[in-house]
């Protein structure tokens, strides 16, 4: 009985009653003395609460370690992820609109075929998502993630890169020294996802005038995600390979087209699929 004050003790009596589950505890009753009537409490045994209690604490454990488990995992596509703009984090497949037969259906059709490979933790491609702008492309990339995210077997690290967002983002901590967003944090979180999107890589050259070769900096820091990962990552980029090559180093694509070729895995949107923003109103 151990816990109990000294008051609470004095408090006590044994039964001869013995505890069913404990053969060798005998039952006792709690007496509370109230204007001098002797009032007792239904009688229970010592053990069955301490194990009760016991029991509680490790539930309480338990459940603060599963939700330290499931932000460690499952939540990180909504804590740690980076976007341009948030709401990105709402679309999924369902959210994707395409008319039957159209191009946009079958690429919403390979992109949920790509996501199931992706619950298979052996496979190790890339994917690419390529063509004009608004045609839908980090939707889908978003589905996919959400759809991995939610069905993979354990949890797993999924994250969303906005490329041009993480390098404004790390520019800005080379004078902030305070900021989470460093180049070593950055390329750390993603080489320790198991799916990883890089949406709109190209942006932060394709912003010029003219798509000139991405900076020495931008292309060290692109190359070192990559260079962490082992495959299965999600790009999409508004650019085609040729203009890619022009932009890039050929060891950063050479990383960032593993495994795609050969297994299928580039959905491309051509002039067939309109701009979905054109047809907001």
């Amino acid at each position: 009985m151990e816990g109990l004050n000294f008051e609470l003790l004095s408090r006590l009596k044994t039964l001869p009653e013995i505890c069913p589950i404990h053969p060798d505890q005998h039952m006792v009753e709690l007496t509370h003395k109230a204007k001098g009537e002797g009032k007792t409490k239904e009688p229970f045994c010592p053990k069955c609460v301490a194990e009760r209690i016991a029991n509680q604490h490790n539930d309480i454990f338990l459940r603060g370690v599963w939700r330290g488990y499931r932000r460690n995992f499952y939540g990180v596509l909504r804590n740690d992820s980076i976007f341009d703009d948030p709401e990105i984090l709402g679309e999924t497949f369902n959210t994707y609109r395409a008319e039957r037969g159209s191009e946009a259906e079958r690429n919403l059709n390979q992109a949920r075929q790509l996501a199931g490979r992706y619950l298979d933790r052996s496979y190790n491609a890339n994917a690419i998502l390529t063509g004009k702008p608004g045609t839908g492309k980090t939707h889908l990339a978003m589905g996919m993630l959400r759809a991995i995210n939610d069905n993979i077997k354990p949890n797993a690290m999924c994250l969303f890169l906005s490329v041009n967002e993480v390098v404004r983002l790390v520019k800005d901590s080379f004078n902030n020294k305070q900021s989470p967003y460093t180049e070593a944090r950055i390329t750390r979180m993603a080489g320790l996802a198991s799916v990883l999107v890089l949406d709109d890589l190209g942006s932060e050259a394709s912003f010029k005038s003219t798509n000139t070769e991405a900076s020495d900096w931008v292309q060290q820091l692109l190359f070192g995600i990559l260079n962490k990962r082992s495959g299965r990552t999600i790009v999409t980029t508004n650019l085609n390979s040729a203009q890619l090559a022009r932009i890039y180093n050929p060891k950063l694509l050479s990383r960032m087209y593993r495994g795609v070729e050969r297994n299928h895995s580039i959905i491309k949107f051509t002039e067939s699929t309109t701009d979905k923003r054109l047809e907001m109103f």
